[in-house]
């Protein structure tokens, strides 16, 4: 098999495990309650607390790509996955907002969300495919790893510090 179908197949099962991952991460606040979880972790079902579901999500799996993937090619999984979570994120809030705010009456639907947020990690891996086909930056990669962190950072201060927003 060449290595083009290769990772084709990998971020096909790359969808699943980051929509599987989402349940995990979503929940881990409620089994493991504290200040530490809050920061990491969604605290409530908000729209923007979902963002946090969506990046760590994004994260996990791009760590382990980069652990087991890196190994044998140097490819920009840090960059491609920031990339495609922060798409995955804008997508989410862009399609669903409106609907739950005017459609919906504020009112979340489970079934309805579940089916945006797994069309939007489908287009987000889209795009992460792409990005790994281009050349790799090793100087780049490293300056993503802080991105990285800083939008996780950002996430946490915004659970506790957040504007005045029906959003939040």
């Amino acid at each position: 098999m060449d290595n083009h179908l290769k990772l084709k197949l990998w971020k096909a099962c790359s969808i699943v495990v980051i929509f599987l991952l989402s349940f995990l991460v979503q929940n881990m606040y409620y089994w493991f309650p504290s200040f530490i979880t809050s920061l990491v972790f969604p605290v409530s079902d908000s729209i923007w607390q979902f963002n946090k579901v969506i990046i760590l999500s994004f994260l996990i799996w791009s760590v382990f790509e980069k652990v087991t993937i890196r190994k044998k090619h140097d490819i920009n999984t840090c960059t491609s996955g920031l990339i495609a979570a922060l798409t995955c994120a804008g997508l989410f809030m862009l399609i669903y907002s409106p609907i739950y705010f005017f459609l919906l009456n504020r009112e979340h639907n489970m079934l309805l969300m579940l089916i945006i947020y797994f069309v939007c990690i489908v287009l987000s891996v889209l795009l992460n495919l792409q990005l790994l086909k281009r050349k790799y930056n090793s100087e780049l990669e490293k300056k993503i790893i802080l991105a990285w962190l800083l939008v996780v950072v950002m996430n946490a201060i915004l659970t506790y510090y957040h504007p005045n927003l029906v959003l939040f």
